[in-house]
C-alpha cells in the first residue's frame, strides 16, 4: 500500500463514508460500480475524495498489486492528418508548430524501441497521423518493425494506427503485434462537438476490429475537452462494455492553433477524481495516465496511483515532450513501488 500523501481526515463522522465504502467494496470483488453510484462521485468534497483514494489505492493493491507497467510511444508519422479532431495539434485543419514527417524507416523505429526498453518500459507502441495507414508499403514497413522488436527484445508491441480494417490488424496479428491502440476519445453524447470527420460508430467499430483479429486492445479516451462529469462516466460504462484490457487516460493540454485552445487544463484533484472514477467502475483493467500528467499533477503526480493507476505513459507523447524517464523510475521506487522492466 502507498504512503498517502494527502491531507488527514478531521470529520469522518459528518461525510459520507457509507456510499464510498460501499463503492470500494464493491470493486474489491472485481464488480463495477453502477451509473448512478458513478454520478454520486463528482459531489464529494475534497476530503472525501481523500478518503476514497484510501480505497482505491486497495483496490489498485488488490488486482495490480506493486508492479507499475511503463509504456513507451515514437510518433512513427506525424502532422497532415485529413481528420478534424479538435484536441489533435496533427490535424491539417489547424495551423500548429507540430512537426510533419512521413513515416520512421524500420531501423529508427527499432531503435526507438530499444532506447524505451532500456530505460524500463515493458510496452511499445508504433504510433502513427492519419485515419489510417492505407499505404502498402507503409504498411509492410510496420509489420517488419514488429517483427524486428519481437525478435531482438523483450518488449510487448502495439500499434495506433487509426481506423484499420480487420485484415491489416490480422496481418499485423501474425508479425506479433500483442496490442492494438484505439481512443473512443471522448464519450458518445459529446463527439460530435469534437470530431466531425468521422463518427462514434467508427471509433467503436476499429475496436472491434481489432478484437476480430486476436488483438489484446488498449482503449481510453481524452478528459478536459468540455465534457460533463456524466459524459465521464458514459465513456467509463461505454469502455467497460467493450471488454477491452487497458485504458490510456490523457488529460487535455491545450494547444495553441487548435479548436480547443481556448480551454484550461483540468484541476488536479478533478483529475485524481477521474481516475478514481475509472478504476471504480473498471476495477481489474489496466490503467494507465498518459498526456498531461506533468500539467494536470504537476509536482504530485504520485498521487495518481492512490486515486487508482497502475500505470504511465514513460517518455515523450506524440507531440510534446514528457518527464524524464529517470524521475518516474524513481518516483515509482519511492512509493514502494516495482516499475515493471519487461513484458509479462
Amino acid at each position: 500500500m502507498i504512503r498517502h500523501s494527502f491531507k488527514p481526515l478531521e470529520n469522518e463522522n459528518s461525510m459520507r463514508t457509507e456510499l464510498i465504502d460501499n463503492m470500494v467494496d464493491t470493486a474489491l470483488k472485481g464488480e463495477s460500480i453502477s451509473y448512478e453510484q458513478a454520478l454520486q462521485l463528482e459531489s464529494l468534497t475534497r476530503e472525501e475524495l481523500d478518503y476514497l483514494f484510501i480505497g482505491t489505492d486497495r483496490i489498485r493493491d488488490r488486482f495490480k498489486g506493486k508492479n507499475v507497467k511503463i509504456c513507451s510511444i515514437v510518433n512513427a508519422k506525424s502532422g497532415r492528418c485529413q481528420e478534424d479532431c479538435s484536441f489533435c495539434s496533427q490535424s491539417s485543419s489547424f495551423k500548429t508548430d507540430s512537426p510533419e514527417y512521413e513515416l520512421m524507416d524500420v531501423e529508427e523505429i527499432v531503435a526507438a524501441a530499444k532506447e524505451a526498453e532500456a530505460f524500463g518500459a515493458n510496452e511499445f507502441s508504433i504510433v502513427a497521423s492519419g485515419t489510417y495507414l492505407d499505404d502498402r508499403k507503409e504498411l509492410d514497413r510496420v509489420i517488419e518493425a514488429v517483427k524486428r522488436i519481437k525478435a531482438e527484445t523483450q518488449l510487448e508491441t502495439c500499434c495506433s494506427l487509426g481506423l484499420m480494417p480487420l485484415e491489416h490488424l490480422k496481418e499485423l496479428k501474425e508479425a506479433g503485434l500483442d496490442r492494438c491502440h484505439h481512443n473512443l476519445e471522448t464519450a458518445k453524447s459529446h463527439f460530435d462537438k469534437i470530431v466531425s470527420t468521422h463518427t462514434y460508430e467508427d471509433e467503436v467499430n476499429a475496436v472491434q476490429n481489432a478484437k476480430n483479429a486476436g488483438l489484446q486492445v488498449c482503449v481510453g479516451g481524452i478528459f478536459g475537452m468540455g465534457e460533463s462529469f456524466a459524459q465521464r462516466a458514459e465513456l467509463a460504462f461505454s469502455i467497460r462494455d467493450l471488454g477491452t484490457q487497458s485504458f490510456p487516460i490523457n488529460f487535455l493540454k491545450p494547444v495553441e492553433g487548435t479548436g480547443l485552445e481556448h480551454l484550461e487544463p483540468m484541476p488536479h484533484y478533478e483529475a485524481l477524481r477521474t481516475i478514481a472514477l475509472l478504476r471504480l467502475v473498471l476495477p481489474d483493467i489496466d490503467l494507465f495516465v498518459c498526456g498531461g500528467r506533468e500539467e494536470v499533477l504537476a509536482d504530485q503526480q504520485e498521487q495518481l496511483f492512490s486515486a487508482g493507476a497502475n500505470g504511465i505513459l514513460g517518455g515523450n507523447y506524440l507531440t510534446t515532450k514528457g518527464q524524464d524517464p529517470k524521475r518516474d523510475i524513481e518516483m515509482i521506487e519511492n512509493l514502494g513501488l516495482n516499475p515493471v522492466y519487461t513484458s509479462i
